[in-house]
């Protein structure tokens, strides 16, 4: 069971992660330039001559294709690392807002990849997910998610329903329409770098967040969403936002008031691959 407290103060939450004025571009550039520019040359008359220029020339392009190889990790597939046996632990805290008030709910959340499946060449791996209300108590099962990495993406089924939470290359500024596998409307996420390291030992440049709501706070509410990703490591932190305010005489609440609406703080706590 997760343990629930009455009426605690929900300003931790209200902190904006996100910048409105981020640059996005809908299209992925390629991660490598060009091997090199084709240039016009005047062959030389001597045969021999020419045949060592070939000889040159068709040795530059088999070199060029080998150094086109491209690492996982310039594509940023490390962002999110999958294999059986992984866990993650989080520290997790909700706020649950309401007319009358707002409740307050703590308590850890860890995810075990335990099992996968192949079809049609792609292999989809299955997450546990369980829940205590603290490090002394034992662990409940809560769900089953599933999470499907691609050469393009990964995408994770929340509850049955799909998101495409990373696209690669993995670059600042690059957005997508996380619900392109699902029914939902169409909602861009979007890279951006992180202004100052989550810890003191990550290198900054392992570093990235996925905005997915970036809704600032306005006369109607308030809608700021967001996931931090660290290479090797993968999903570190959430941080959600969601606040409905009154705008009706009839809502039950005066005017600007809180009516409704959630936020979350998920932060890893432990991670390693199970015995």
């Amino acid at each position: 069971m997760k343990s629930k407290t009455k009426n605690r103060h929900p300003e931790a939450f209200h902190k904006k992660n996100v910048e409105t004025n981020a640059v996005r571009i809908s299209e992925h550039q390629d991660s490598v330039g060009a091997c090199y520019s084709h240039k016009l040359f005047k062959a030389p008359q001597n045969d021999v001559k020419w045949f060592v220029v070939l000889l040159v020339l068709f040795g530059s392009l088999f070199s060029c294709d080998e150094s086109r190889e491209i690492k996982p990790s310039t594509l940023g597939y490390d962002f999110y690392p999958v294999e059986i046996g992984q866990y993650r632990v989080y520290d997790v805290e909700e706020i649950r807002y309401l007319v009358t008030g707002f409740d307050t709910t703590a308590y850890q959340l860890r995810e075990t990849i335990f099992d996968s499946i192949v079809t049609f060449d792609q292999t989809t791996y299955l997450i546990r997910r369980d829940v205590r209300d603290n490090s002394t108590e034992e662990w409940e099962s809560d769900s089953i998610w599933t999470v499907a990495p691609t050469e393009l993406y990964v995408a994770i089924s929340e509850n049955s329903i799909p998101f495409i939470k990373l696209t690669f290359p993995v670059r600042a500024g690059a957005d997508w329409d996380g619900n392109s596998l699902n029914a939902l409307n169409s909602q861009v996420y979007y890279y951006q770098n992180l202004e100052a390291s989550i810890a003191d030992s990550l290198d900054l440049n392992d570093q990235i967040r996925v905005v997915i709501e970036d809704i600032p706070e306005n006369t109607t509410g308030v809608n700021l969403k967001s996931e931090v990703y660290v290479r090797n490591i993968g999903l570190v932190e959430k941080d959600y936002l969601n606040q409905t305010r009154c705008t009706a005489s009839n809502c039950g609440a005066d005017l600007g008031e809180v009516i409704g609406g959630r936020a979350l703080k998920q932060t890893l706590i432990d991670y390693g691959i199970a015995n």
